[in-house]
């Protein structure tokens, strides 16, 4: 089976997932533990596979920091530790090849002046131009700074031309006055126009392009750029209609060094060597890698190439797990103990929670028992539910970016029941939903510890998405019905009160207030098994709207049960003492 596997989209069928043993699966670590805590957990476990090193002189230390790299993940993820197949800990070697390459060249850097004085000497565009070339021949012809730099480059080691690689080395440089042409508008002094993009229409403001029967634009959709009056140009701001400006033009010479690495890394059971890694894992590597100190420089016709090589001593573990024949490889790094390329282990164990969200969403909506029976099954999964509760934060946040930009509300944006899907409308929605993906996404793969494939992430990130507005209060007028059974109830109380002000009374009226406290709460549950597993993701609202909580439903029955037993009794009191 693959490492990684693409989930289908909501309105595409899915595949089938492998199915787990039971005793595959465990109850998930409290994400209120701390990480210590976690393992000293799995450590304190007899049934735990012991992790050992092939070469018995190993680093107790990389060995134990290996094996909780590993049990941490799995107890994270609800999977039985002592099911797991570990091989020995192993040695691996990442060869790296650092390269930092110099190049001299002259550049030309020009800083606009607004005004000069009478007695400042101005060249013309010409002018401006031969004292560029001139100088430029002339720093190039001398270069006996850059012999200097070449020589110190070939005498230093490799931590001094790495601290060297991130600054600009500058040699000379020459400054003067002058004239140059606009490159806004290439000299002709006027440039598109900045509201039209230089079409000379914009969009109709009173339909925004979306209505054929439009007083204003007639039907178009367009009207004329008021700005440009239709001509689609303006007059050039930069240089103020003017085609050329005045600069201050330096010509400097220096040194810019490019850096390259190429990684080697074969892992056992691989039959090539991996060449590609992420940003991070790369950095990792570079700086546990132990480099030699002694370059193989080369002068070139304009710089210096500089190569080292060196490895990154690593130690790596196969492990198995139930149900996939395919071993994952951990891999940390030997000097600064840093996980590097993680397997996607998730892609696999959250296999079963991912078919079952796809096929909910492609069952019935209303499919109750359904619902129930996915929304159990991710929150038993602490990295699940801490991903679904992220997904109204980032929708709120986004939200609030894109209204101020766009000059909308945030309600138009999360109402559901908005049906315009067109126009800037339907682009601006288009954007929240994009970047909500993009955000949940990357909150799964934090929340995963970078132990999923990104492909998989964003489909399970996507129907996370959509299943979310199904978890809506199934009563959307609670709180209509509850306050209309309070007032309806108070008044039957006081009634209750007038007619029979005694013990008897009191006592009918209490059960009275039970039983209609009792129907409204079963009225109102029906599905009490729904809420539970709701309660359980620990969510609140949802574009706005509450997520139905039990313990919303439990306060409603108490204040109803409790104001109502108020309200009779002060009632029976009254009619006691006759104030009315």
């Amino acid at each position: 089976m693959a490492d990684s596997q693409n989930l289908k989209d909501s309105k595409q069928e899915s595949k089938a997932f492998v199915d787990f043993s039971s005793t595959n699966k465990a109850a998930s670590s409290s994400s209120k533990s701390s990480e210590k805590e976690q393992v000293s957990a799995v450590n304190a476990n007899t049934n735990v596979p012991e992790i050992k090193a092939e070469d018995s002189k190993a680093d107790p230390k990389v060995c134990k920091k290996l094996s909780d790299t590993v049990y941490n993940i799995f107890s994270r993820c609800g999977v039985t530790l002592a099911d797991l197949k570990l091989s020995e800990i192993k040695q691996v070697n990442a060869h790296v090849s650092y390269n930092l390459n110099w190049t001299f060249k002259c550049r030309c850097v020009d800083k606009v002046i607004n005004s000069v004085s009478d007695d400042t000497h101005v060249l013309s565009a010409s002018g401006l131009d031969e004292f560029t070339l001139a100088n430029t021949k002339e720093l190039e012809t001398d270069n006996t700074k850059s012999k200097s730099f070449i020589e110190h480059l070939s005498n230093a080691d490799f931590n001094s031309l790495n601290e060297l690689a991130g600054q600009i080395v500058c040699f000379n440089r020459v400054s003067a006055i002058g004239k140059t042409r606009c490159k806004s508008c290439h000299g002709g002094k006027v440039a598109p126009c900045y509201a039209c993009g230089g079409k000379g229409k914009i969009e109709c403001p009173t339909c925004h392009g979306e209505g054929d029967t439009c007083p204003t634009c007639q039907g178009t959709h367009k009207v004329k750029c008021n700005i440009c009056q239709g001509t689609g140009k303006v007059k050039c701001k930069d240089c103020n209609g003017k085609g050329d400006l005045i600069v201050e033009r330096e010509v400097i010479y220096d040194a810019l060094c490019q850096k390259q690495t190429a990684i080697s890394l074969l892992l056992p059971g691989q039959k090539e060597p991996l060449h590609q890694f992420k940003v991070e894992d790369e950095k990792a590597i570079l700086d546990g890698a132990l480099m030699d100190q002694n370059s193989s420089g080369v002068e070139t016709a304009r710089g210096y190439n500089a190569t080292f090589s060196g490895i990154c001593p690593c130690y790596c573990v196969s492990v198995t797990i139930p149900g996939n024949s395919k071993p994952y490889t951990f891999v940390i790094l030997k000097n600064t103990l840093k996980p590097i390329c993680r397997p996607p282990v998730l892609d696999f164990i959250f296999y079963e929670e991912a078919n079952l969200l796809a096929n909910t969403l492609l069952g019935s909506f209303d499919d109750v028992d359904e619902k129930i029976k996915t929304v159990k099954a991710l929150a038993k999964k602490a990295i699940l539910a801490k991903t679904i509760r992220s997904i109204e934060r980032h929708r709120m946040a986004i939200a609030k970016e894109i209204a101020v930009k766009e000059g909308v509300t945030i309600d138009s944006l999360l109402d559901p029941n908005d049906k315009k899907s067109h126009g800037r409308g339907a682009m601006i929605r288009s954007k929240l939903k994009q970047d909500c993906l993009d955000a949940v996404t990357k909150e799964f793969i934090k929340n995963a510890y970078g132990y999923v494939s990104e492909d998989f992430a964003r489909v399970f990130a996507k129907n996370l998405i959509s299943f979310v507005p199904m978890l809506n209060n199934l009563n959307p007028k609670s709180k209509i019905i509850w306050a209309g059974m309070t007032l309806g109830t108070w008044l039957l109380d006081i009634i209750l009160g007038y007619m029979m002000p005694t013990v008897v009374g009191a006592f009918l009226l209490m059960l009275l207030s039970a039983v209609i406290c009792v129907f409204t709460s079963f009225a109102l549950t029906k599905n009490l098994s729904y809420y539970q597993a709701v309660s359980m993701l620990k969510l609140t609202t949802h574009k706005l709207k509450k997520i139905p909580n039990i313990n919303t439903e439990a306060v409603q029955s108490a204040r109803l049960m409790i104001g109502s037993l108020v309200v009779g009794l002060v009632s029976i009191l009254l009619m006691n003492f006759n104030l009315f």
